[in-house]
């Protein structure tokens, strides 16, 4: 009886086993060659390799017994964007270091035509005092610039700087004003903008070049061209050695390095400018292997999709000239909308439009009657055990017949059901040309035919009108900039079906930066030429109607003079849904996002 009973738990095993077998018949996937195979070369040193900038500062500061606290550091890549701190906050004093953004406001005028180089403050004309300041930092010179920029007043004069240390003179902390104090965050936001808008600052760069040629950061650096400002200052208990710059590495960078009271302060300064230069190319270096990696990788990705189309083609004329007879005419192409369609990988588990209406015209597949012929044979076997074992022991095996049959009726209802079904309500149609369409409506603005298209989501935020010159500005550019490319084949799966798509689109999220530096800045301008009276309300605040103008006035210049560098790329998914006899598009948050630069604009949002 034990026996009998182990053999009917493994007819019960191979019946419930039957539905994987499809599964088990499918082809392996692709598999792309690793990245070792390229024969690229990536950079080592063991200063930098896997370990972040804090790590690679930490060990830095660490090799040199300096006390941690009594640094402060900052760096930024202008060219990725990485931005580092080491007590990125603390207010600390910076010594000669205000000089630059003191001249910057003075170069600015000069740039603005107010102003020129021979203008005369104090008795000198301002080339000299720019001179002196930078090169030489004459601190007589100096002050005469921030009295004057101040009229007279110390606190007038760091508020006027503030926008170009990245703060707003109302709200910034109060230590700001107590002495010459900046944090190595508000040095770097200085730093950056001096480099990124060099037209706007005319001189000050050069000027740098030229100071302490062989001192503070430049003492041992000698590979790159590094323009700097030095800040020193002795007290009774403390000495301040600071130095901020630009070193025009392969990536250009900024960094600064304030400290109080660091034993050996000349040769950590010293070192650690040759650091953040090796570092900077360091990672120059890692990412152009990177790029080249990636490069390799999409070259080898794109001949596996040209042989898998030829192959393709390939299979496709032989079941043409097998099936259809030769007609003396070909249709004419259908017209399509302005969207392109270009080839591209969509996994080895993708499958075409065509491929999969072809599957449902032949019903089950391959695999599916395979896994189907094999539960008829188990089941054969399984009568035929059940009934030797029926007669050597005597048991009535209209018991066990009933169960195998029950059981493989089961296995082939789960393989044969699905197909059974999909086969009664399959969608039809082509769900890419419902996302060309979609598409093709959104490029035209023809927000009708695009909301004819879509569904689950209730508006694009194509309709919102805003009120502001520049919002209007703003909103038209984003509805004018976007476009958007089909890429490669749409997989289906039952009712639903995905579309790779490559959009272009206004980056307003990097726009609001650089419009938000470039508002500080116009502040600063209209502070250093208008009374205070026109500046502040009843409460010692900006007049709100001043910061609209000046963001008005810093998004339309910004839209006017350089569209085209907010401008981004990038992939998205859409999701397409099949009912009512019609594939529909489910538009993504990412895609709302594109269209409406982030601005809520439901009814339930508002229009922020």
């Amino acid at each position: 009886m034990r026996r009998i009973k182990n053999l009917l738990c493994l007819a019960l095993a191979l019946c419930l086993l039957l539905p994987g077998l499809p599964a088990a018949l499918a082809e392996e996937a692709y598999e792309v060659p690793s990245e070792d195979s390229f024969g690229i070369e990536f950079p080592e040193d063991e200063r930098f390799d896997d370990k972040t900038w804090e790590q690679v500062v930490e060990e830095f500061l660490q090799s040199w017994g300096a006390d941690p606290d009594s640094v402060g550091l900052g760096y930024y890549n202008t060219v990725t964007g990485e931005e580092q701190y080491w007590n990125g906050d603390k207010y600390m004093v910076s010594g000669s270091m205000y000089k630059v953004p003191l001249n910057m406001a003075y170069a600015a005028k000069v740039a603005s035509g107010e102003m020129d180089w021979d203008t005369t403050i104090g008795a000198f004309s301002y080339e000299r005092l720019l001179e002196g300041s930078i090169v030489h930092s004459d601190n007589e010179f100096a002050k005469i610039l921030w009295e004057h920029l101040g009229n007279g007043r110390y606190r007038t004069y760091r508020r006027v700087i503030a926008p170009l240390m990245g703060e707003d003179p109302d709200t910034v902390d109060a230590k700001y004003y107590e002495n010459n104090f900046f944090t190595p965050r508000q040095m770097i936001f200085c730093l950056r903008e001096l480099y990124e808008n060099q037209e706007n600052y005319p001189r000050i760069i050069e000027t740098m070049q030229r100071a302490e040629p062989t001192e503070y950061f430049k003492r041992r650096e000698r590979r790159f061209n590094i323009a700097h400002k030095y800040g020193f200052l002795q007290e009774t208990y403390h000495l301040y050695m600071n130095d901020c710059a630009v070193a025009f590495t392969d990536d250009p960078v900024v960094f600064v390095m304030f400290t109080d009271n660091t034993v050996h302060a000349y040769d950590v300064m010293a070192d650690f400018c040759t650091l953040m230069c090796d570092y900077a190319q360091y990672h120059h270096a890692l990412r152009t292997a990177e790029e080249a990696v990636e490069a390799e990788r999409q070259r080898l990705e794109a001949e596996r999709l040209e042989q898998e189309r030829l192959e393709q083609e390939r299979l496709a004329q032989e079941q043409q000239e097998q099936t259809v007879p030769a007609t003396s005419e070909s249709a004419s192409p259908t017209e399509q909308p302005s969207v392109m369609v270009s080839p591209a990988p969509t996994g080895a588990e993708s499958r075409s439009t065509a491929a999969a209406e072809e599957q449902q015209k032949k019903g089950l597949s391959s695999s599916s009657l395979a896994a189907m012929g094999l539960a008829v044979l188990a089941m054969v076997l399984a009568l035929a055990v059940l009934s030797a074992i029926g007669r050597r022991f005597r048991v009535r095996p209209g018991i066990f017949l009933v169960l195998t049959v029950l059981l493989s009726l089961g296995a082939l209802g789960k393989i044969a059901w699905p197909a059974y079904e999909a086969s009664r309500d399959k969608p039809k149609g082509d769900p890419q040309e419902t996302v060309i369409n979609f598409l093709g409506a959104l490029s035209r603005g023809d927000t009708a035919e695009a909301y004819a298209r879509m569904d689950y989501v209730e508006t694009l935020g194509l309709d919102y009108e805003p009120q502001r010159e520049s919002q209007k500005q703003l909103f038209d550019a984003m509805r004018r900039t976007f476009s958007a490319e089909v890429y490669g084949d749409c997989t289906v799966n039952g009712t639903r079906a995905y579309q790779q798509v490559s959009c272009r689109y206004l980056d307003v999220d990097k726009l609001n930066t650089e419009a938000r530096g470039q508002a500080l800045i116009y502040i600063s301008r209209y502070v250093s030429s208008h009374p205070v009276g026109d500046l502040y309300n009843e409460n010692g605040n900006y007049r709100p109607e001043l910061m609209w103008e000046a963001w008005d006035q810093a998004v339309l210049e910004l839209l006017q003079q350089h569209p085209e560098d907010y401008r981004s790329s990038t992939g998205i998914q859409l999701e397409l849904r099949w009912h009512d006899g019609a594939w529909h598009v489910v538009p993504s948050d990412k895609l709302l996002q594109m269209l409406t630069g982030g601005v809520d604009v439901t009814e339930k949002g508002g229009t922020a």
